[in-house]
Protein backbone atom coordinates (compact mmCIF):
# COMPACT_ATOMS: atom_id res chain seq x y z
CA UNK A 1 0.00 0.00 0.00
CA UNK A 2 1.28 3.51 -1.31
CA UNK A 3 0.84 5.91 1.80
CA UNK A 4 0.20 9.92 -0.07
CA UNK A 5 0.76 12.64 2.74
CA UNK A 6 -1.95 15.32 2.84
CA UNK A 7 0.58 18.12 1.95
CA UNK A 8 0.59 15.95 -1.42
CA UNK A 9 -3.35 15.93 -1.85
CA UNK A 10 -3.39 19.39 -1.23
CA UNK A 11 -3.10 20.57 -4.62
CA UNK A 12 -5.84 17.62 -5.94
CA UNK A 13 -8.04 19.49 -3.36
CA UNK A 14 -8.00 22.82 -4.82
CA UNK A 15 -8.29 21.94 -8.47
CA UNK A 16 -11.68 20.46 -7.19
CA UNK A 17 -14.60 23.24 -7.57
CA UNK A 18 -16.14 23.85 -3.67
CA UNK A 19 -19.26 23.18 -5.09
CA UNK A 20 -18.49 19.62 -6.23
CA UNK A 21 -16.65 18.58 -2.84
CA UNK A 22 -19.40 19.64 -0.99
CA UNK A 23 -21.82 17.32 -3.13
CA UNK A 24 -19.53 14.58 -2.81
CA UNK A 25 -19.64 14.78 1.03
CA UNK A 26 -23.90 15.20 0.66
CA UNK A 27 -24.83 13.72 -2.01
CA UNK A 28 -28.44 14.49 -3.30
CA UNK A 29 -31.41 12.15 -3.34
CA UNK A 30 -32.41 10.40 -6.27
CA UNK A 31 -35.43 12.28 -7.14
CA UNK A 32 -39.13 10.33 -8.21
CA UNK A 33 -41.63 12.13 -9.90
CA UNK A 34 -43.39 14.06 -7.60
CA UNK A 35 -46.83 13.54 -8.86
CA UNK A 36 -48.68 10.43 -9.42
CA UNK A 37 -49.63 11.21 -13.40
CA UNK A 38 -48.69 10.07 -16.82
CA UNK A 39 -46.27 13.14 -18.15
CA UNK A 40 -47.05 14.18 -21.33
CA UNK A 41 -50.58 12.61 -21.09
CA UNK A 42 -52.72 14.08 -18.19
CA UNK A 43 -49.66 16.00 -16.49
CA UNK A 44 -47.41 18.12 -18.46
CA UNK A 45 -43.89 20.17 -16.73
CA UNK A 46 -45.43 23.69 -17.55
CA UNK A 47 -42.55 25.68 -16.03
CA UNK A 48 -39.07 25.12 -14.99
CA UNK A 49 -36.45 27.24 -12.65
CA UNK A 50 -35.73 30.08 -14.25
CA UNK A 51 -31.61 29.91 -15.00
CA UNK A 52 -31.44 33.69 -16.23
CA UNK A 53 -29.83 35.65 -14.43
CA UNK A 54 -30.63 38.87 -15.71
CA UNK A 55 -34.30 40.24 -15.88
CA UNK A 56 -34.77 38.11 -18.82
CA UNK A 57 -36.19 34.47 -18.37
CA UNK A 58 -34.94 30.97 -19.65
CA UNK A 59 -35.57 27.56 -18.88
CA UNK A 60 -32.44 25.06 -18.36
CA UNK A 61 -33.06 24.21 -22.12
CA UNK A 62 -32.63 27.81 -23.37
CA UNK A 63 -36.42 27.58 -24.15
CA UNK A 64 -39.05 30.02 -22.75
CA UNK A 65 -40.90 27.57 -20.48
CA UNK A 66 -40.33 29.74 -17.76
CA UNK A 67 -40.68 33.38 -16.26
CA UNK A 68 -38.42 35.34 -13.83
CA UNK A 69 -37.57 34.49 -10.96
CA UNK A 70 -39.13 31.41 -10.83
CA UNK A 71 -37.74 29.21 -8.61
CA UNK A 72 -39.21 25.25 -9.07
CA UNK A 73 -40.57 23.27 -11.54
CA UNK A 74 -44.51 22.99 -11.80
CA UNK A 75 -46.05 20.02 -12.99
CA UNK A 76 -49.52 20.70 -13.68
CA UNK A 77 -52.83 18.82 -14.31
CA UNK A 78 -55.57 19.60 -17.76
CA UNK A 79 -57.83 20.74 -15.75
CA UNK A 80 -59.97 21.60 -12.34
CA UNK A 81 -62.27 18.61 -12.75
CA UNK A 82 -59.11 16.65 -12.73
CA UNK A 83 -58.02 18.27 -9.31
CA UNK A 84 -61.29 17.59 -8.06
CA UNK A 85 -61.43 13.78 -8.57
CA UNK A 86 -58.14 13.79 -7.13
CA UNK A 87 -54.43 13.65 -8.52
CA UNK A 88 -51.80 12.23 -5.89
CA UNK A 89 -48.61 14.55 -5.05
CA UNK A 90 -46.37 11.93 -3.69
CA UNK A 91 -42.62 12.05 -2.09
CA UNK A 92 -39.77 12.05 -4.05
CA UNK A 93 -37.61 10.40 -1.98
CA UNK A 94 -37.43 8.84 1.27
CA UNK A 95 -37.82 11.45 4.17
CA UNK A 96 -38.90 12.96 7.28
CA UNK A 97 -41.94 15.33 7.21
CA UNK A 98 -40.04 18.80 8.54
CA UNK A 99 -42.86 21.22 8.09
CA UNK A 100 -46.32 21.11 6.43
CA UNK A 101 -49.75 23.71 6.23
CA UNK A 102 -52.50 22.28 4.85
CA UNK A 103 -55.38 25.29 5.21
CA UNK A 104 -55.39 27.69 2.33
CA UNK A 105 -57.84 27.75 -0.25
CA UNK A 106 -58.15 26.84 -3.92
CA UNK A 107 -58.57 29.60 -5.82
CA UNK A 108 -57.14 31.79 -8.99
CA UNK A 109 -54.58 34.12 -7.50
CA UNK A 110 -56.04 37.02 -9.95
CA UNK A 111 -59.59 36.21 -8.28
CA UNK A 112 -57.82 37.81 -5.39
CA UNK A 113 -58.79 41.37 -4.63
CA UNK A 114 -55.86 44.00 -4.19
CA UNK A 115 -55.97 43.62 -0.51
CA UNK A 116 -56.42 39.91 -0.21
CA UNK A 117 -53.58 39.79 -2.44
CA UNK A 118 -51.22 40.76 -0.06
CA UNK A 119 -52.23 38.84 2.46
CA UNK A 120 -51.84 35.32 0.38
CA UNK A 121 -48.15 36.61 -0.88
CA UNK A 122 -47.08 36.04 2.85
CA UNK A 123 -48.21 32.04 2.13
CA UNK A 124 -47.77 32.38 -1.07
CA UNK A 125 -46.17 28.23 -1.21
CA UNK A 126 -49.98 28.02 -0.71
CA UNK A 127 -50.56 24.26 0.80
CA UNK A 128 -47.37 22.65 1.40
CA UNK A 129 -45.40 19.92 2.82
CA UNK A 130 -41.24 19.69 3.25
CA UNK A 131 -39.58 16.73 3.19
CA UNK A 132 -35.93 16.22 5.02
CA UNK A 133 -33.64 13.73 2.90
CA UNK A 134 -30.47 14.47 5.44
CA UNK A 135 -27.11 15.79 4.15
CA UNK A 136 -28.58 19.68 3.87
CA UNK A 137 -30.89 18.13 1.43
CA UNK A 138 -34.96 19.21 1.25
CA UNK A 139 -37.80 19.11 -1.10
CA UNK A 140 -40.99 21.28 -1.08
CA UNK A 141 -44.25 19.89 -2.77
CA UNK A 142 -46.37 23.61 -2.97
CA UNK A 143 -50.23 24.85 -3.76
CA UNK A 144 -51.68 21.61 -2.74
CA UNK A 145 -55.43 21.04 -2.54
CA UNK A 146 -56.69 22.66 0.64
CA UNK A 147 -57.40 19.83 3.46
CA UNK A 148 -55.70 17.24 1.58
CA UNK A 149 -52.21 16.44 3.24
CA UNK A 150 -51.98 12.81 4.49
CA UNK A 151 -48.85 13.09 6.37
CA UNK A 152 -47.98 14.82 9.92
CA UNK A 153 -44.71 16.71 10.93
CA UNK A 154 -42.10 13.87 11.95
CA UNK A 155 -43.24 11.63 9.96
CA UNK A 156 -41.00 9.10 7.79
CA UNK A 157 -41.99 8.51 4.69
CA UNK A 158 -40.29 6.39 1.70
CA UNK A 159 -40.50 7.39 -1.78
CA UNK A 160 -43.55 7.25 -3.80
CA UNK A 161 -45.46 7.97 -0.18
CA UNK A 162 -48.78 10.00 -0.99
CA UNK A 163 -48.02 13.42 0.61
CA UNK A 164 -51.81 15.24 -0.42
CA UNK A 165 -53.21 15.63 -4.23
CA UNK A 166 -52.80 18.54 -6.42
CA UNK A 167 -54.16 21.91 -5.78
CA UNK A 168 -54.59 25.08 -6.61
CA UNK A 169 -53.69 27.43 -3.40
CA UNK A 170 -51.61 30.11 -2.59
CA UNK A 171 -50.19 32.49 -5.21
CA UNK A 172 -50.62 30.44 -8.45
CA UNK A 173 -53.05 30.42 -11.58
CA UNK A 174 -53.52 26.98 -12.66
CA UNK A 175 -53.80 23.49 -10.80
CA UNK A 176 -50.56 22.13 -10.25
CA UNK A 177 -47.18 21.16 -7.91
CA UNK A 178 -44.61 23.54 -7.23
CA UNK A 179 -41.76 21.03 -6.85
CA UNK A 180 -38.34 22.30 -5.11
CA UNK A 181 -35.04 20.53 -4.45
CA UNK A 182 -32.84 22.47 -2.12
CA UNK A 183 -29.18 22.17 -0.49
CA UNK A 184 -28.74 24.01 2.71
CA UNK A 185 -31.75 26.01 1.85
CA UNK A 186 -30.07 26.88 -1.91
CA UNK A 187 -32.29 26.06 -4.41
CA UNK A 188 -31.17 23.92 -6.77
CA UNK A 189 -32.19 22.54 -10.28
CA UNK A 190 -32.91 19.12 -10.35
CA UNK A 191 -32.50 19.10 -14.21
CA UNK A 192 -28.90 20.48 -14.06
CA UNK A 193 -27.51 20.28 -10.53
CA UNK A 194 -27.16 24.09 -10.66
CA UNK A 195 -28.15 27.21 -8.32
CA UNK A 196 -30.71 28.52 -9.70
CA UNK A 197 -30.31 31.97 -11.81
CA UNK A 198 -26.35 30.12 -13.42
CA UNK A 199 -27.55 30.40 -16.75
CA UNK A 200 -28.86 27.67 -19.11
CA UNK A 201 -27.39 24.99 -21.15
CA UNK A 202 -26.28 21.80 -21.77
CA UNK A 203 -25.39 20.21 -17.97
CA UNK A 204 -23.86 16.63 -16.88
CA UNK A 205 -25.74 16.72 -13.78
CA UNK A 206 -29.29 15.28 -13.21
CA UNK A 207 -31.10 14.19 -9.99
CA UNK A 208 -33.88 12.08 -11.33
CA UNK A 209 -33.90 8.86 -11.26
CA UNK A 210 -33.43 6.58 -14.13
CA UNK A 211 -37.61 6.27 -15.29
CA UNK A 212 -38.32 9.66 -14.39
CA UNK A 213 -35.16 11.02 -16.48
CA UNK A 214 -36.66 9.42 -19.15
CA UNK A 215 -40.36 10.72 -18.76
CA UNK A 216 -39.27 14.31 -18.03
CA UNK A 217 -37.76 14.65 -21.35
CA UNK A 218 -38.34 17.92 -22.50
CA UNK A 219 -41.90 19.15 -23.73
CA UNK A 220 -41.69 22.23 -25.51
CA UNK A 221 -45.44 22.32 -26.12
CA UNK A 222 -48.33 20.64 -25.08
CA UNK A 223 -51.94 20.00 -25.63
CA UNK A 224 -54.02 20.67 -22.40
CA UNK A 225 -57.52 20.72 -23.38
CA UNK A 226 -59.19 20.29 -26.93
CA UNK A 227 -63.07 19.80 -27.62
CA UNK A 228 -66.24 20.10 -29.24
CA UNK A 229 -69.00 22.35 -27.90
CA UNK A 230 -72.71 23.57 -28.81
CA UNK A 231 -71.62 26.73 -26.77
CA UNK A 232 -68.71 29.06 -26.91
CA UNK A 233 -65.79 28.80 -24.85
CA UNK A 234 -64.94 31.93 -22.63
CA UNK A 235 -60.90 31.95 -22.30
CA UNK A 236 -58.04 29.97 -20.74
CA UNK A 237 -60.32 29.66 -17.15
CA UNK A 238 -63.21 28.70 -18.81
CA UNK A 239 -61.75 25.74 -20.73
CA UNK A 240 -59.65 25.08 -17.48
CA UNK A 241 -63.11 24.17 -15.55
CA UNK A 242 -62.52 20.58 -17.62
CA UNK A 243 -66.70 20.45 -18.19
CA UNK A 244 -67.01 22.09 -21.61
CA UNK A 245 -66.41 19.24 -23.77
CA UNK A 246 -69.27 17.38 -25.49
CA UNK A 247 -69.31 13.85 -27.10
CA UNK A 248 -72.66 14.43 -28.92
CA UNK A 249 -74.56 17.04 -30.49
CA UNK A 250 -78.19 17.73 -30.52
CA UNK A 251 -79.25 18.03 -34.15
CA UNK A 252 -80.97 21.31 -33.66
CA UNK A 253 -78.36 22.98 -31.43
CA UNK A 254 -77.96 26.26 -32.64
CA UNK A 255 -74.30 26.13 -33.07
CA UNK A 256 -71.53 24.20 -32.74
CA UNK A 257 -67.49 25.02 -31.40
CA UNK A 258 -64.20 23.77 -31.99
CA UNK A 259 -61.30 24.95 -29.70
CA UNK A 260 -58.19 24.24 -27.67
CA UNK A 261 -55.87 25.16 -25.15
CA UNK A 262 -52.64 24.43 -25.06
CA UNK A 263 -48.94 25.53 -23.40
CA UNK A 264 -45.62 26.62 -25.08
CA UNK A 265 -46.67 29.02 -27.59
CA UNK A 266 -43.28 30.18 -29.14
CA UNK A 267 -42.71 33.12 -31.07
CA UNK A 268 -43.61 32.79 -35.29
CA UNK A 269 -46.01 29.74 -34.70
CA UNK A 270 -48.52 29.61 -37.12
CA UNK A 271 -51.88 28.01 -35.43
CA UNK A 272 -54.85 26.12 -38.33
CA UNK A 273 -58.17 25.30 -36.95
CA UNK A 274 -60.29 23.34 -38.97
CA UNK A 275 -64.00 22.43 -38.80
CA UNK A 276 -64.82 19.46 -40.85
CA UNK A 277 -68.45 18.01 -41.05
CA UNK A 278 -69.49 14.51 -41.50
CA UNK A 279 -68.64 13.97 -45.56
CA UNK A 280 -65.36 15.74 -44.77
CA UNK A 281 -66.43 19.26 -46.32
CA UNK A 282 -64.91 22.28 -44.55
CA UNK A 283 -67.83 23.82 -41.79
CA UNK A 284 -64.93 26.51 -41.08
CA UNK A 285 -61.52 27.44 -41.01
CA UNK A 286 -59.15 29.62 -39.56
CA UNK A 287 -55.49 30.76 -39.66
CA UNK A 288 -53.74 33.01 -37.81
CA UNK A 289 -50.57 35.51 -38.34
CA UNK A 290 -47.21 34.18 -37.10
CA UNK A 291 -47.27 34.89 -33.14
CA UNK A 292 -45.44 38.01 -31.95
CA UNK A 293 -44.15 36.82 -29.01
CA UNK A 294 -43.66 33.44 -26.35
CA UNK A 295 -46.39 32.81 -24.31
CA UNK A 296 -46.85 30.29 -21.82
CA UNK A 297 -50.31 28.96 -22.95
CA UNK A 298 -53.12 30.05 -25.82
CA UNK A 299 -56.65 29.21 -26.87
CA UNK A 300 -58.17 29.20 -29.76
CA UNK A 301 -61.89 28.39 -31.08
CA UNK A 302 -63.60 29.06 -34.24
CA UNK A 303 -67.88 27.73 -34.42
CA UNK A 304 -70.62 27.69 -37.21
CA UNK A 305 -73.71 28.48 -37.00
CA UNK A 306 -76.86 25.58 -37.25
CA UNK A 307 -77.66 24.92 -40.91
CA UNK A 308 -81.42 25.25 -42.49
CA UNK A 309 -82.65 21.58 -41.48
CA UNK A 310 -80.03 21.11 -38.45
CA UNK A 311 -76.95 19.69 -38.05
CA UNK A 312 -76.88 16.07 -40.42
CA UNK A 313 -76.16 12.97 -38.59
CA UNK A 314 -72.58 11.40 -38.22
CA UNK A 315 -69.42 12.61 -36.91
CA UNK A 316 -67.82 16.13 -36.69
CA UNK A 317 -64.31 16.50 -36.47
CA UNK A 318 -62.38 19.23 -35.17
CA UNK A 319 -58.44 19.93 -36.06
CA UNK A 320 -55.59 22.40 -34.53
CA UNK A 321 -52.21 22.39 -36.16
CA UNK A 322 -48.81 24.58 -35.42
CA UNK A 323 -46.75 24.93 -37.76
CA UNK A 324 -42.68 25.60 -35.91
CA UNK A 325 -39.95 25.74 -38.01
CA UNK A 326 -41.40 23.38 -40.78
CA UNK A 327 -43.11 20.52 -38.61
CA UNK A 328 -46.84 20.29 -37.09
CA UNK A 329 -48.20 19.52 -33.79
CA UNK A 330 -51.63 18.49 -34.20
CA UNK A 331 -54.85 17.64 -31.80
CA UNK A 332 -58.17 16.27 -32.74
CA UNK A 333 -61.61 16.14 -31.37
CA UNK A 334 -64.56 14.63 -32.07
CA UNK A 335 -68.24 14.90 -32.02
CA UNK A 336 -71.11 13.31 -33.34
CA UNK A 337 -74.87 13.84 -34.40
CA UNK A 338 -77.19 11.11 -34.21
Amino acid sequence: MRFVSIPALLPILLILPLTVLAQQKSPPPELGLPVKCRLGENCFVQHYIDTDPTKNAADYQCGSLTYDNHRGTDIRIRTLADMAKGVPVIASADGVVTGLRDNIRDQYFSDYSKPQRRSVFEKGLGNVVVLGHGNGWTTFYAHLKKNSITVKKNQRVKKGTVLGYVGMSGVTDFPHVHFELRHNNKRIDPFTGNAIKSGCGPSEQNYWDDLTRVSLAYQQTGFLYTGLSETRPNGRKDLEKGVRKQESLNSAAPTLFFWSYYFGSRKDDIVTLVLKGPDGQILADYRSDPMPKNQISRNFYIGKKKPAGGWPAGLYQGEISITRNGKHLTDRAFISVK
